[in-house]
Parts: structure tokens; C-alpha cells; sequence
């Protein structure tokens, strides 16, 4: 019963751990990409914050994968990472194709939905 009891103590000390670790490193990419959402898609504004969001998630993926993580945060630190690298290949694609075609034919809005999907699933773990 004891050992049991301590288990769960030191489990909730791995969600806590993580979470501040993901909440970290991800915390400046989210308010970037929520600047970013709030620029109409065809404006400098918006170039502006997808360049700032990509630096970020840049940032923040170096971060995550140079932390060293236990095996309970591994799984939720790996779909951190993918979220991440779906934001950069979508922004650089984004910016990139925006000297080529208007913007709405880019749909960084579907990039995003898929990167988030892995974001929640990862800190869903976090949450049993």
C-alpha cells in the first residue's frame, strides 16, 4: 500500500515536471501563434508573426530536444515535438509561398488543426 502510495506521489511529480518543462518551452511559440491568428492573413502583420512563430518553435524544439526527459515524459515530449515541427515546415512553407501566391492558397490554417491534434494528445497523458 505504501509502495503504491508513493508511486503515485512520484507520478504526479513526473506530470507536474514535464508539463513545466512543455508549458516552458512551447508558452512563447502559443502566444506567437495566437498573434499570428489574429493578423489578417494577407497583411505585413501577419508575415511579421509567422516569422517571430517560427523562430520560437525553432527555439523551442532545440530546447526540447536537447532536455533530458524520464520515460513517463518521453511519449508527451515527442508529440511536443512533432506540433513543433508541423508549425516550422508549415510557416517556412507559408513565407515561402507567400512571394509566389496570395496566402489563402496556403492553408497554414490545416497545418496548425494537425499540429495542436498532437499537442493535446500529448498533454493528455499528462492529465491521466
Amino acid at each position: 500500500m505504501i509502495a503504491a502510495a508513493v508511486l503515485l506521489l512520484a507520478a504526479g511529480g513526473a506530470n507536474a515536471d514535464c508539463g513545466r518543462l512543455l508549458d516552458g518551452a512551447t508558452a512563447p511559440v502559443e502566444r506567437s501563434l495566437a498573434s499570428f491568428e489574429s493578423q489578417p492573413e494577407d497583411s505585413a502583420a501577419a508575415l511579421s508573426a509567422a516569422r517571430e512563430l517560427l523562430a520560437r518553435a525553432r527555439a523551442a524544439r532545440d530546447r526540447l530536444e536537447a532536455a533530458r526527459v524520464g520515460s513517463f515524459c518521453a511519449p508527451s515530449r515527442s508529440e511536443e515535438l512533432i506540433y513543433l515541427n508541423h508549425l516550422t515546415l508549415g510557416f517556412t512553407g507559408w513565407i515561402a509561398a507567400r512571394a509566389r501566391r496570395p496566402p489563402s492558397v496556403y492553408d497554414v490554417a490545416s497545418i496548425i488543426r494537425r499540429a495542436r491534434a498532437h499537442q493535446a494528445r500529448g498533454r493528455a497523458r499528462l492529465r491521466r
